[in-house]
């Protein structure tokens, strides 16, 4: 009689451990982190040998986990899944990625990118339009990733179009 109450105790027991641990899939994270970028601005014009400020915040619904930030030539008209070849020495280029705290659910971030002057070679960069990218990834792994077109070169902000405000 002993043996059969053990066995019921313990029947009981792993049932409602397998029964607890299928409720987890319910609790799945797929929300994806939202981007907001706040400074530069669309079609925002940068010189070489000056920087761009970069300002916003990530918001994710349970906990981020880390973000990049990457500048690279929009000139060859690609879209933003795996780029076909590599770029041109002459365009600037810039990555990092940054961890965020854990716990986190809302992070503020700002930055100076510096654009140099003159490329590795020592010649100026091309001139031309820029995507800055902001890439975030939170701690289920949903990523979201958010661009803006810029400008880079000699002339800064007077590169041949009228920026236009969205009201």
């Amino acid at each position: 009689m002993k043996n059969i109450k053990y066995l019921y105790a313990f029947a009981t027991i792993a049932a409602l451990s397998f029964t607890s641990c299928s409720s987890d899939s319910n609790d799945q994270d797929t929300e994806k982190p939202v981007i907001t970028i706040t400074e530069p601005v669309l079609d925002e014009g940068f010189t070489p040998g000056t920087e761009i400020h970069l300002e916003g915040v990530l918001t994710d619904n349970v906990e981020l986990a880390s973000y990049k930030v990457e500048v690279h030539s929009a000139e060859d008209g690609h879209t933003h899944g795996k780029m076909a070849g590599a770029e041109a020495a002459s365009y600037f280029h810039y990555e990092q990625t940054f961890p965020i705290e854990a716990g986190l659910r809302i992070k503020e971030f700002h930055h100076h990118i510096e654009i140099p002057a003159l490329d590795a070679s020592g010649q100026p960069f091309t001139d031309g339009h820029y995507h800055l990218g902001v890439f975030c990834l939170d701690k289920a792994g949903n990523q979201q990733q958010v661009f803006l077109e810029i400008y880079i070169g000699a002339d800064g902000g007077d590169h041949g179009h009228d920026h236009k405000s969205i009201n």
